[in-house]
């Protein structure tokens, strides 16, 4: 009886070991960029170790303090969608590194309203190859007019699943063959 209670906590042993190959919490950070100070010349920095980061421009609902930013401070000459303003609200950001240069991301359209420019903005991705300062910007000149900004969430991507290599399989099914064989032998003694 007690082999068979040692069996079994094998078992869960090695089944926990396989089922939980990869556990990854991906902390997000919040970065709210007021279009008036934190441009070129006065970015948010964040330090980050290597690895695949997503961000995604997020609102005052999602815990943002902006939602969009304007680069004149009114709106005027939109169409009836709200959209394809002469002036307007605008959801651009821009980031750079030492390991890439300045990249903005915008739709390049302007909006009657933050809500409008905040649901059309755009997702970006980055991957850094070694731990390092990213700056985070609004790039516009001159910047005295605007009014706004904008919340981005920075979370560092889900690492892939890793796929065992053919030896680490070879290795895993002689193993259960193995606790099989026992459990035979087990089963053989304790009925004879």
């Amino acid at each position: 009886m007690g082999i068979s209670n040692k069996l079994k906590t094998i078992l869960l042993a090695l089944g926990a070991l396989f089922i939980v190959t990869n556990i990854n919490t991906a902390n997000a950070t919040i970065i709210d960029l007021n279009a008036r100070y934190n441009t070129t010349s006065n970015p948010v920095s964040l330090f980050l170790t290597k690895g695949t980061y997503e961000v995604t421009p997020i609102g005052i609902a999602d815990g943002g303090i902006y939602n969009a930013w304007n680069a004149w401070g009114y709106t005027y000459g939109c169409d009836s969608s709200g959209a394809n303003c002469r002036t307007g609200w605008i959801n651009a950001y821009s980031l750079s590194s030492s390991e890439f240069a300045a990249v903005t991301y915008y739709d390049g359209i302007r909006y009657a309203t933050p809500y409008l420019a905040l649901a059309n903005a755009i997702n970006s991705s980055f991957t850094l190859s070694i731990d390092t300062t990213v700056d985070f910007f609004i790039a516009d000149r001159p910047y005295y007019d605007n009014v706004g900004g904008i919340s981005l969430n920075v979370t560092a991507a889900p690492a892939p699943a890793p796929v065992p290599e053919p030896s680490t399989l070879l290795l895993l099914g002689s193993g259960f063959l193995g606790v099989a064989a026992l459990r035979k032998r087990i089963k053989n003694l304790t009925v004879a």
